[in-house]
């Protein structure tokens, strides 16, 4: 059974007479988890968060300054693995530390979300 799935036996909304979700392949996961992602930039004018969740869209998902120069974007992400970025005035953040990172086909590196 998928993460996420209730195992009831008794018919509900959206359930058969099995307990089997209707409309939805077995085993696959489709609920979003919202994800808050953070990043210390106190002199930075505007911070934005590009990867795979956006299609590296580099002006798609702006961040929002909170206190002390956090930057701050709420995500909803279905589970699994993603590439991103911070742009923060411009310039792409290639290390954050405490943050798995992976080489890409430029020569930097992504860092890495794991979303359960």
């Amino acid at each position: 059974m998928a993460k996420g799935e209730k195992s009831e036996g008794s018919s509900g909304p959206g359930k058969s007479p099995e307990g089997k979700a209707q409309g939805r392949k077995p085993g696959k996961v489709t609920e979003y988890r919202k994800v808050e992602m953070a990043f210390s930039a106190p002199e930075a004018t505007e911070v934005f968060v590009a990867g795979d969740f956006n299609f590296w869209d580099p002006l798609a998902t702006p961040m929002k300054r909170h206190k002390e120069g956090t930057w701050k974007a709420k995500l909803r992400l279905r589970p699994g693995r993603y590439e991103y970025k911070f742009l923060v005035d411009g310039q792409w953040v290639n290390y954050v530390r405490g943050v798995e990172r992976v080489p890409n086909p430029f020569g930097t590196e992504n860092m890495v979300l794991w979303v359960d």
